[in-house]
């Protein structure tokens, strides 16, 4: 058994440093960002440029601003980033993948689609949707015994940015979730529990993977800046208890009946489209 091996059985998580490079995991974020730029182009609040062109800072404001003025356009183009190929394309990595195997996943299969954040105070209508208290993921995942989710940090994380925090080991109290909030497996911390809470902070181009029973919140962002991640989750299609139980899969995607953007499109539309 690995060094990495024995440390992820006995605590739940793994921290590991400089898997992917700047190039590969920046790609993502720049794709998430132009998508966010083109609305701000429509919506005039700058004139047509690149994303070079604008500071962080001021990429942050236009985006604080979008929300307040026009929640239903960051909500959409939050969607639409969810899709990114760019993300798609990182969930299945060899890297990953590789990894997966070594920590005894012998099949990997994607439990849901991947996962993309950019949270802060400002771009949130409820607390949850910014920083979520403790939980576990396998309340809503319900998959294999021993599925694991891929953190990835988008951005340099750190205790202000609100870095991720875990409960090491905690993976072995087995599934403890006493009630779902908006998708998550709430658990209450006891203060002695509280107290064995340890922040993970993580630079780009590391990974944290963890088991999706290991207890873990979010930090708290008391910067200025939205807090960029995505976040993976795999099953074992070889573990036992998931063929037992039929390979169960709890989500649920499906369109909606009726049409976004009434009396769209019209035949003139389509005609222009295909000039």
């Amino acid at each position: 058994m690995s060094e990495n091996l024995r440390f992820y059985k006995q605590n739940g998580f793994l921290h590991l440093k400089n898997i992917f490079s700047n190039e590969e995991i920046g790609k993502i974020l720049i794709d998430a960002k132009n998508i966010f730029l083109r609305q701000f182009i429509e919506k005039k609040y700058i004139d047509i440029c690149k994303l070079e062109d604008l500071t962080e800072d001021y990429f942050n404001e236009l985006l604080f601003k979008l929300f307040e003025e026009d929640f239903e356009c960051v909500s959409n183009s939050g969607k639409q980033i969810q899709h990114l190929i760019s993300l798609h394309s990182l969930s299945l990595s060899s890297k990953i993948i590789s990894l997966l195997e070594e920590n005894e996943i012998k099949t990997p299969i994607i439990s849901t689609r991947p996962v993309l954040y950019f949270n802060h105070p400002k771009l949130a209508k409820k607390k949850v949707y910014h920083t979520v208290d403790a939980h576990q993921d396998w309340r809503s995942m319900q998959g294999s015994l021993n599925s694991v989710v891929i953190w990835i940090p988008l951005v340099d994380i750190n205790r202000n940015l609100g870095a991720l925090e875990i409960l090491p080991g905690s993976h072995l109290k087995g599934l403890i979730t006493n009630h779902i909030e908006n998708g998550f497996g709430m658990v209450s911390l006891s203060n002695e529990e509280s107290k064995k809470i340890i922040t993970v902070e993580a630079e780009v181009g590391d990974i944290l993977l963890f088991s999706s029973f290991l207890i873990h919140q979010s930090g708290n962002n008391i910067s200025n800046k939205p807090r960029w991640s995505c976040h993976f989750r795999y099953n074992d299609l070889d573990e036992k208890t998931f063929i037992q139980r039929k390979f169960p899969h709890p989500y649920i995607y499906k369109p909606i009946e009726t049409l976004i953007t009434s009396e769209f499109p019209n035949k003139q539309d389509i005609i222009e489209t295909f000039k």
